[in-house]
């Protein structure tokens, strides 16, 4: 018991020094990051602005491989580690003699080694709470994303004219690879979801009242979030907020990400169809108001709207 407290107390104080370190320095970046894109805001296109932020993920991977200090030569791999007292620098160029163990003493010098703690630092509880924080809140994620790829599975294809309209609107924005596209009985808004085998699932309480040109612009913004890759990038957004969860910037930053994500799409799929900017934001919004009244959604951990 005393020597997993050590482990512990000595893990805690890794695990403090470094959290200390990185909230400061992410508190510093996330707010200059988000200043300079309220700046560029009306100057600089959304997909820049996007990938400016999206820094801070980056910066919150790395960091932890990044120490800002060498190595402690207190370290089992600094030399202090593995050095001999008797024949260290300052022994070898003095003329004193080496002590001699007394007459029917043990050639073997006896290490005094000091008492085990036997309560937890702050550091080790702090440690212990991120631990457990970790492992619900990677249990809970887990386990929705489970059940979300379950539901989209179960769900059924779309029929042949939204099979068609689907291949319509693949061709038109340049999406080569295959895109499935599921009706769900869960959720109140069209999302994407899928790393390997993208799946846009539309909520089934919303075909009926979707015309065949507001259906084409969700398709279109949808393929932009599979064409620019922003599955990954919510996956990415959803480990690191479990990581770093007790970062309260980080959820802002990930707020900032994921309305810009939306602006970027928006902005690939005028690039891509070329429509006229009032009419298709005016749709959206159409279907954005549709599904406001609609049942909570199951699926937005692993989905894009």
């Amino acid at each position: 018991m005393e020597w997993m407290l050590e482990q512990v107390n000595t893990l805690g104080q890794g695990f403090a020094a470094l959290a200390g370190r990185m909230l400061v320095e992410s508190a510093a970046l996330i707010g200059l990051v988000l200043l300079l894109e309220m700046v560029l805001r009306r100057s600089v296109r959304a997909a820049l602005r996007y990938w400016l932020v999206a820094l801070v993920l980056l910066y919150l991977l790395l960091a932890p491989f990044l120490p800002l200090s060498p190595p402690s030569p207190r370290w089992p791999a600094g030399t202090a580690a593995y050095a001999d007292t008797t024949t260290s620098t300052a022994a070898r160029h003095t003329n004193a003699p080496l002590p001699q163990p007394a007459t029917g003493q043990s050639q073997t010098t006896m290490v005094e080694v000091g008492e085990r703690p036997r309560f937890l630092t702050w550091q080790g509880t702090v440690f212990l709470a991120w631990l457990a924080g970790l492992l619900v809140l990677g249990g809970v994620l887990l386990r929705r994303t489970v059940l979300a790829c379950r539901s989209v599975e179960a769900s059924p294809k779309a029929n042949l004219l939204m099979a068609d309209i689907l291949a319509y609107c693949r061709k038109r924005m340049g999406v080569r690879g295959p895109v499935r596209l599921r009706i769900s009985e869960e959720g109140n808004r069209p999302m994407v979801c899928g790393l390997l085998g993208p799946v846009i699932v539309v909520p089934r309480n919303l075909v009926p009242v979707l015309g065949s040109r507001h259906l084409r612009d969700v398709l279109f913004h949808e393929l932009a979030h599979v064409k620019r890759g922003d599955v990954w990038m919510n996956v990415a957004q959803d480990l690191l907020q479990v990581l770093y969860f007790y970062n309260p910037l980080l959820w802002v930053a990930n707020a900032a990400i994921r309305r810009l994500r939306d602006e970027a799409a928006d902005e690939t799929v005028r690039d891509a169809v070329g429509y006229n900017d009032y009419s298709y934001a005016r749709r959206l919004v159409e279907v954005a108001h549709l599904s406001r009244n609609r049942p909570s959604p199951s699926l937005s951990l692993i989905g894009v709207a």
